[in-house]
């Protein structure tokens, strides 16, 4: 069954809800003054799901990985990477931009360590906003928008809730660091969708398989080195990694058997 992309670039009115529940969160939290409480209650009660499985969804929201996660679409569906592409750069200039603006230290530098569940390396500093949650925010919102099925919408959406949940889960943000990044994510997937029509290089031949070279030297990157701070990882970042090498391999099969296909049909019809 193909699923029609939507690349109209026309934003359909649903997609502004998120950002505005997520914009009320936030000044609900910062006038109501439950910063720490809240984040102390989210992550004492996500303690019972255990480490592993915070690290693991902690790591779908990591910027590499979610790019490797993007080589099966490369010349299959150019205008969804383009835009992801673009969603995942201008994600990276917000996150960069603010934490060199604005030093916010993380829960280790202000609460005792005594005082909640801390997972992986203890983190003090740049804390606002969290890159993990804006990187998830912007992969769900760019699927979202391509893709009009309302059970992989939800489903997205929910992964990217239980990522940005993660890094409270795990001690290293507090959780208006997690909406801000949520919340940036998801605008700034919406202006790259916006803008990527507009900028119709992307969608090129050549540029798509620059793009699909460097996420495939990433994949293969992925297939040896560790590049989190967590061990446990390492299985879920290689098997992402083959997963996505493994389709990508199948789709380059398929292309050249179709076009081996097309050239004997031509031939035949010469003939």
């Amino acid at each position: 069954m193909k699923h029609h992309l939507n690349t109209s670039g026309a934003l359909e009115h649903w997609v502004f809800w998120p950002p505005a529940i997520l914009l009320l969160l936030i000044i609900a939290i910062y006038l109501g003054g439950f910063g720490t409480p809240l984040f102390l209650t989210l992550n004492h009660v996500s303690e019972r799901a255990g480490d592993f499985f915070w690290i693991g969804l902690t790591t779908l929201g990591d910027g590499l990985v979610v790019c490797v996660l993007l080589l099966p679409f490369v010349r299959r569906k150019p205008e969804l990477v383009w835009s992801m592409v673009l969603s995942w750069l201008l994600v990276a200039l917000y996150v960069k931009g603010i934490k060199s603006l604005i030093s916010v230290p993380r829960p280790l530098s202000v609460l005792s360590a005594a005082d909640f569940h801390v997972i992986g390396a203890p983190y003090r500093f740049n804390s606002f906003p969290s890159g993990h949650a804006a990187v998830a925010a912007a992969f769900a919102a760019t699927f979202c928008l391509f893709y009009k099925q309302k059970w992989l919408r939800a489903l997205l959406v929910v992964v990217a809730l239980l990522i940005a949940l993660s890094r409270v889960a795990m001690g290293l943000h507090w959780v208006t660091d997690v909406l801000v990044g949520l919340l940036g994510g998801w605008l700034l997937a919406m202006l790259a969708y916006s803008l990527a029509p507009k900028l119709r290089f992307g969608v090129s031949p050549i540029t798509q398989t620059i793009i699909g070279v460097i996420l495939l030297a990433a994949a293969v990157r992925m297939l040896f080195v560790n590049h989190t701070d967590y061990d446990q990882a390492f299985r879920l970042q290689q098997a992402i990694a083959f997963g996505s090498l493994l389709l990508t391999t199948g789709y380059i099969y398929q292309w050249r058997l179709s076009a081996s296909r097309s050239t004997s049909d031509s031939i035949g019809k010469l003939t």
